[in-house]
Order: C-alpha cells, then sequence, then structure tokens
C-alpha cells in the first residue's frame, strides 16, 4: 500500500504549534516540536486522563509502544489486544477501571505501530511492572514485537508529576505519522471513563 494513497489531509483537523495548550483554564506545556499537535486530540486525550485524577486523585501513567511486521488497514490487532490485556489485569487485580489512548502512526516502516498510554487508580497500582508484562505477553502472542523502553511510568501525586504526564501524552497528538490510512480507519482512540454524579 503507498501511504500518498491514503493520505488524509481533511482541513477540519487543526494543527497547533504552539508550545501549549489551554486545557481546563491552564495552560498546559505539549510535546509540539516538529510537526505540532492536533489540537481536538489534545483536547480529548488530555479530559480523560484528568477524568481520572478526579475519580481516583492519584494514577499511575504508563507507555507501552506496540509494533507489527505487515500493515492492516483496519485496527483490529489494537482492539484485540486492549480486551486481552484487560482480562489479564482483571484477573490479576479484580475488577477496575483503565483509561487509556492509543495512536495509529506509519512512517518509514512498512507497517503501521502504534502508542499507547494507560493510567489507573494510584492506589491500585504503583508502577508499571505487571501492566507492562501482561502487555508484553498478549502482543507478542499476537505476533507483534514490544520494544524496551528506557522510562515505562509516572506515578501522578502532585501538580507537576500530572504535567509531565500531559506532556508524555501531547507527543500522540504529533501530525507526524498520522492520516496513512482508509478513510473508515482511525488515527487514534481512547477510554470513555466518566465521574458519577451523586444523587440525594
Amino acid at each position: 500500500m503507498a501511504k500518498r494513497k491514503y493520505k488524509n489531509t481533511t482541513g477540519r483537523k487543526h494543527i497547533s504549534k504552539a508550545d501549549t495548550v489551554l486545557h481546563r483554564g491552564e495552560l498546559v506545556p505539549i510535546n509540539a516540536n516538529g510537526s505540532g499537535c492536533y489540537t481536538y486530540m489534545l483536547k480529548k486525550i488530555f479530559e480523560q486522563f484528568d477524568i481520572g485524577l478526579d475519580k481516583w486523585k492519584r494514577q499511575v501513567f504508563i507507555r507501552i509502544d506496540l509494533h507489527q511486521a505487515e500493515l492492516t488497514e483496519n485496527n483490529a490487532r489494537i482492539t484485540k489486544f486492549r480486551k486481552r490485556l484487560a482480562t489479564k489485569l482483571t484477573a490479576h487485580y479484580g475488577p477496575h477501571e483503565m483509561g487509556y489512548c492509543w495512536v495509529r502512526e506509519l512512517e518509514k516502516a512498512k507497517a503501521q505501530h502504534y502508542h499507547m498510554k494507560l493510567w489507573f487508580d494510584g492506589d491500585l497500582l504503583k508502577t508499571s511492572h505487571y501492566v507492562r508484562k501482561y502487555a508484553k505477553q498478549v502482543w507478542e502472542e499476537m505476533g507483534g514485537t514490544f520494544p524496551s523502553l528506557p522510562k515505562t511510568y509516572i506515578y501522578i501525586n502532585s501538580p507537576e508529576t500530572r504535567l509531565e504526564a500531559l506532556y508524555w501524552l501531547s507527543y500522540l497528538a504529533k501530525w507526524r505519522g498520522k492520516g496513512y490510512k482508509t478513510p473508515q480507519t482511525k488515527d487514534y482512540g481512547t477510554s470513555r471513563l466518566k465521574i458519577s454524579v451523586l444523587t440525594f
């Protein structure tokens, strides 16, 4: 598949090259170096991340990358991976919620790769150890490769660590590598965390 054939350049996707974005009334530093970031993606993934903090007060924020050998036109593999990982984590930790965002990118390799960030209740998890262990197992069972990373998680328990995690998260919204897909295939997906509303 030639990348030119599927490049999506629809005008509704605004790209910002600013080094901050307004989120919940504050200017948050972002990693827009080089290609800039899609502002609509930043808004969605930042809001999901902060809903997690609204719910749990503390979070563990985990980074994983997923590579594969063959190009696929849809994202069925990442959906299957997420469901299988969730099953293993539920077996290990019991019922829980998981925040997440993944992005599909295609650059110089012949197949797309995925960047994924996960976030959990910081009282349930403290590190990335078991999450990455199970993620590696599931993805390699599916025929993919699971690269090592120099830093794999941030424990968020302060305003400073929250901003560090949001900066990591903003990398997923970068323009570079996006759009090489069929029109029906998404560039990214997120969790649907919600805050419970108490009624009296």
